[in-house]
Protein backbone atom coordinates (compact mmCIF):
# COMPACT_ATOMS: atom_id res chain seq x y z
CA UNK A 1 0.00 0.00 0.00
CA UNK A 2 2.81 2.05 0.79
CA UNK A 3 3.99 2.12 -2.56
CA UNK A 4 0.63 2.48 -4.52
CA UNK A 5 0.42 5.66 -1.40
CA UNK A 6 4.60 7.09 -3.16
CA UNK A 7 2.79 6.24 -6.73
CA UNK A 8 -0.52 8.39 -6.04
CA UNK A 9 1.90 11.18 -4.03
CA UNK A 10 4.74 11.66 -7.19
CA UNK A 11 1.12 11.85 -9.67
CA UNK A 12 -0.11 14.27 -7.52
CA UNK A 13 3.00 16.37 -7.78
CA UNK A 14 3.38 16.28 -11.12
CA UNK A 15 0.03 17.28 -12.02
CA UNK A 16 0.70 20.52 -9.77
CA UNK A 17 3.75 20.91 -11.65
CA UNK A 18 2.02 20.52 -14.87
CA UNK A 19 -0.80 23.16 -13.62
CA UNK A 20 1.61 25.86 -12.55
CA UNK A 21 3.67 25.37 -15.80
CA UNK A 22 0.40 25.60 -17.66
CA UNK A 23 -0.31 28.66 -15.66
CA UNK A 24 2.58 30.26 -16.52
CA UNK A 25 2.46 29.32 -20.25
CA UNK A 26 -1.31 31.03 -20.22
CA UNK A 27 0.39 34.26 -18.81
CA UNK A 28 3.02 33.62 -21.41
CA UNK A 29 0.28 33.55 -23.96
CA UNK A 30 -1.31 36.34 -22.44
CA UNK A 31 1.32 38.55 -22.92
CA UNK A 32 2.18 37.66 -26.10
CA UNK A 33 -1.93 38.38 -26.83
CA UNK A 34 -1.32 41.75 -25.33
CA UNK A 35 1.70 42.59 -27.04
CA UNK A 36 0.42 42.12 -30.22
CA UNK A 37 -2.71 43.90 -29.47
CA UNK A 38 -0.42 46.88 -28.22
CA UNK A 39 2.60 46.86 -30.94
CA UNK A 40 -1.26 47.44 -33.61
CA UNK A 41 -2.21 50.22 -31.34
CA UNK A 42 1.28 51.62 -31.84
CA UNK A 43 1.47 51.17 -35.39
CA UNK A 44 -1.92 52.61 -35.60
CA UNK A 45 -1.05 55.55 -33.90
CA UNK A 46 2.44 56.20 -35.46
CA UNK A 47 0.28 56.26 -38.85
CA UNK A 48 -2.50 58.75 -37.47
CA UNK A 49 0.77 60.79 -36.39
CA UNK A 50 2.21 60.52 -40.52
CA UNK A 51 -1.48 61.33 -41.44
CA UNK A 52 -1.36 64.55 -38.80
CA UNK A 53 2.17 65.68 -39.99
CA UNK A 54 0.57 67.17 -43.39
CA UNK A 55 3.08 65.82 -45.31
CA UNK A 56 1.01 64.49 -48.68
CA UNK A 57 4.17 63.25 -50.72
CA UNK A 58 3.15 59.30 -52.34
CA UNK A 59 6.29 58.06 -49.84
CA UNK A 60 4.08 59.42 -46.63
CA UNK A 61 1.09 57.26 -48.19
CA UNK A 62 2.98 54.28 -48.49
CA UNK A 63 4.67 54.23 -45.03
CA UNK A 64 0.84 55.12 -43.65
CA UNK A 65 -0.64 52.25 -45.47
CA UNK A 66 2.28 49.79 -44.88
CA UNK A 67 1.94 50.69 -40.84
CA UNK A 68 -1.82 50.06 -41.02
CA UNK A 69 -1.17 46.43 -42.83
CA UNK A 70 1.16 45.86 -40.05
CA UNK A 71 -0.94 46.70 -37.26
CA UNK A 72 -4.24 44.73 -38.73
CA UNK A 73 -1.38 41.73 -38.95
CA UNK A 74 -0.80 41.88 -35.21
CA UNK A 75 -4.14 42.82 -34.58
CA UNK A 76 -5.31 39.82 -36.26
CA UNK A 77 -2.12 37.62 -34.87
CA UNK A 78 -3.57 38.64 -31.33
CA UNK A 79 -7.25 37.98 -32.12
CA UNK A 80 -6.26 34.40 -33.47
CA UNK A 81 -4.11 33.53 -30.53
CA UNK A 82 -7.19 35.31 -28.19
CA UNK A 83 -9.42 32.96 -29.58
CA UNK A 84 -7.74 29.81 -30.07
CA UNK A 85 -4.56 29.11 -28.34
CA UNK A 86 -5.70 31.02 -25.65
CA UNK A 87 -9.13 28.87 -25.36
CA UNK A 88 -6.53 25.16 -25.88
CA UNK A 89 -4.02 26.56 -22.61
CA UNK A 90 -7.72 27.21 -20.92
CA UNK A 91 -9.10 23.66 -21.69
CA UNK A 92 -5.26 22.25 -20.75
CA UNK A 93 -5.32 24.20 -17.40
CA UNK A 94 -9.09 22.56 -17.21
CA UNK A 95 -8.25 18.94 -17.52
CA UNK A 96 -5.23 19.55 -15.19
CA UNK A 97 -7.64 20.50 -12.34
CA UNK A 98 -10.11 18.13 -13.16
CA UNK A 99 -6.91 15.63 -12.85
CA UNK A 100 -5.96 16.61 -9.81
CA UNK A 101 -9.34 16.86 -8.23
CA UNK A 102 -9.81 13.17 -9.48
CA UNK A 103 -6.14 12.46 -8.02
CA UNK A 104 -7.35 14.14 -4.72
CA UNK A 105 -10.38 11.84 -4.24
CA UNK A 106 -7.88 9.43 -4.66
CA UNK A 107 -5.76 10.45 -2.12
CA UNK A 108 -8.43 10.83 0.33
CA UNK A 109 -9.88 7.10 -0.26
CA UNK A 110 -6.48 5.55 0.02
CA UNK A 111 -6.26 7.33 3.34
CA UNK A 112 -9.23 6.28 4.69
CA UNK A 113 -8.73 2.91 3.24
CA UNK A 114 -5.34 2.49 4.80
CA UNK A 115 -6.46 4.28 8.57
CA UNK A 116 -9.27 1.29 8.20
CA UNK A 117 -6.77 -1.16 7.23
CA UNK A 118 -4.43 -0.01 10.63
CA UNK A 119 -7.65 -0.24 12.80
CA UNK A 120 -7.73 -3.94 11.32
CA UNK A 121 -4.88 -4.36 12.02
CA UNK A 122 -4.31 -3.27 15.37
CA UNK A 123 -7.18 -5.16 16.58
CA UNK A 124 -5.81 -8.57 14.72
CA UNK A 125 -2.70 -7.92 17.20
CA UNK A 126 -4.70 -7.04 20.15
CA UNK A 127 -7.05 -10.37 19.20
CA UNK A 128 -3.02 -12.31 18.62
CA UNK A 129 -1.95 -11.40 22.22
CA UNK A 130 -5.28 -12.30 23.69
CA UNK A 131 -5.03 -15.83 21.80
CA UNK A 132 -1.48 -16.44 22.84
CA UNK A 133 -2.37 -15.72 26.75
CA UNK A 134 -4.98 -17.85 26.28
CA UNK A 135 -3.06 -20.53 25.35
CA UNK A 136 -0.16 -20.04 27.55
CA UNK A 137 -2.65 -20.28 30.18
CA UNK A 138 -3.99 -23.36 28.79
CA UNK A 139 -0.56 -24.74 28.67
CA UNK A 140 -0.04 -23.45 32.13
CA UNK A 141 -3.44 -25.65 33.46
CA UNK A 142 -1.86 -28.51 31.65
CA UNK A 143 1.39 -28.66 32.86
CA UNK A 144 -0.34 -28.45 36.34
CA UNK A 145 -2.35 -31.18 35.37
CA UNK A 146 0.47 -33.34 34.53
CA UNK A 147 2.68 -32.53 37.61
CA UNK A 148 -0.41 -33.60 39.89
CA UNK A 149 -1.29 -36.03 38.21
CA UNK A 150 2.81 -37.48 37.80
CA UNK A 151 3.07 -36.67 41.71
CA UNK A 152 -0.24 -38.86 42.57
CA UNK A 153 1.19 -41.80 40.10
CA UNK A 154 3.90 -41.63 42.26
CA UNK A 155 2.38 -41.85 45.05
CA UNK A 156 0.74 -44.88 44.12
CA UNK A 157 3.65 -46.72 42.99
CA UNK A 158 5.47 -45.72 45.59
Amino acid sequence: MAKREQVVEEVVEETVRSITQAQADYEQLMDEIRGSWQRARDLREKAAELELSGRTDAQVGAEIRQLLDQAKRFELLGDQKDRHEKQEAIRYIEDLQREASALRGTVQHNQSVLARQRKVLEEAKEEAVAMVQRAEKRVQETERLLAYEMAKLAELEG
